[in-house]
């Protein structure tokens, strides 16, 4: 006797299946992914829209820019020599274009790890020596310049690359007193990390500029240099604690094993723990240095001419009012490209010590 007959059961379309398992499963969820993805799309057109395809290229007229509704390039082609060196007297500018062209390769070649440690060092000595001479002039025939006119990308690159150069082996140090068992030592450090990383660096900043060069009226202080000098400390406090983080990873049984092959202590951490926390450090003081690169931008709020305010003196011309954003893309790819720079050294870096093991 054969039982009641059913009905077929209609099977789900395998496409159908994996398309929405691929959107996120849920339909709600479905929904708002595709949504999140319309407007990416349209923002990437938009964008696209404004940049390339109704802006008006640097060649071309620039009188074409008040009827266009796209970018204004020809502003950036006639403004970049003042966005890039500001209020820099106009016929020595060859000047801050060799020291930004110097600096720069040298923290490609630093980042890259493209010399050997021996060379970088020389290479730097003469960088900062060639920045001091051709910005402020007055030996070698060249006309004196004050500091309160270097401006826009050689002083960003300079408080960059200096202050995270110096705020490195600043931090070791921090970070070395703060796990030393001597309590004198301990105590400032911990007491100095935890107010820099506690107070907002433009107090930090303010306190260098304004106050600094009060408390030693007998030095020459510069705007310059006492920026330089808060920002090494500040940064110095962040990368102190990155290396702790990469010093509390290392096994205290290694430091045992040192001993017993007769090493001294400050052998064994030059030749075995150093390299193994910087390892471990290495993606935490990528983001440092990314981050500390972006801050430098600061400098303005306290009365530096960094490239933001530079850009800003660009747009200020009468002729060229409506072109803010030009300016302030320009700066951002520049930020973007170094920063960039930064964290590709920082994957490069991180792939040769995995090679390495």
């Amino acid at each position: 006797m054969s039982g009641p007959s059913s009905a077929p059961v209609a099977l789900r379309d395998p496409g159908q299946k994996r398309l929405q398992r691929h959107l996120g499963g849920s339909w709600p969820v479905i929904a708002i992914n595709v949504s999140v993805l319309l407007t990416a799309g349209l923002s990437t057109w938009l964008a696209l829209d404004w940049v390339v395809v109704s802006a008006v290229w640097p060649w071309a007229d620039p009188g074409r820019c008040s009827a266009a509704s796209g970018a204004c390039w020809p502003f950036v082609l006639e403004k970049a020599p003042l966005i890039l060196f500001g209020t820099f007297p106009f016929e020595e500018r060859w000047r801050p274009a060799l020291v930004s062209g110097a600096l720069f390769g040298m923290s490609l070649v630093t980042l890259f790890q493209a010399w050997h440690w021996r060379w970088q060092a020389l290479g730097w000595i003469l960088t900062i020596s060639l920045f001091g001479t051709l910005m402020g002039g007055g030996v070698l025939g060249l006309a004196k310049v004050p500091s309160a006119q270097w401006n826009g990308l050689p002083v960003l690159l300079f408080l960059g690359a200096a202050s995270l150069a110096c705020a490195l082996p600043t931090g070791l140090v921090l970070a070395l007193a703060r796990r030393s068992t001597r309590r004198w030592l301990t105590y400032p450090a911990i007491a100095a990390i935890e107010t820099l990383r506690g107070i907002p660096m433009v107090a930090v900043l303010f306190f260098g500029v304004f106050v600094l060069p009060l408390l030693f009226s007998g030095w020459s202080l510069s705007p310059v240099h006492a920026a330089l000098t808060v920002l090494i400390v500040f940064h110095g406090a962040y990368v102190a604690e990155d290396l702790r983080s990469g010093f509390q990873s290392i096994p205290l049984g290694q430091w045992d094993a040192c001993k017993g092959i007769g090493l001294s202590h400050w052998q064994a951490l030059r030749l075995v723990i150093l390299p193994q926390v910087t390892k471990a450090a290495t993606p935490a003081l990528t983001n440092t240095a990314i981050g500390g690169f972006k801050d430098t931008s600061l400098i303005v709020l306290v009365g530096l001419h960094d490239l933001l305010s530079t850009a800003k003196m660009s747009f200020a011309d009468p002729l060229w009012q409506k072109q803010a954003l030009e300016a302030y893309v320009f700066v951002g790819v520049i930020f973007f490209v170094v920063s960039r720079g930064i964290a590709a050294a920082g994957q490069r870096l991180e792939r040769l010590q995995q090679k390495a093991c």
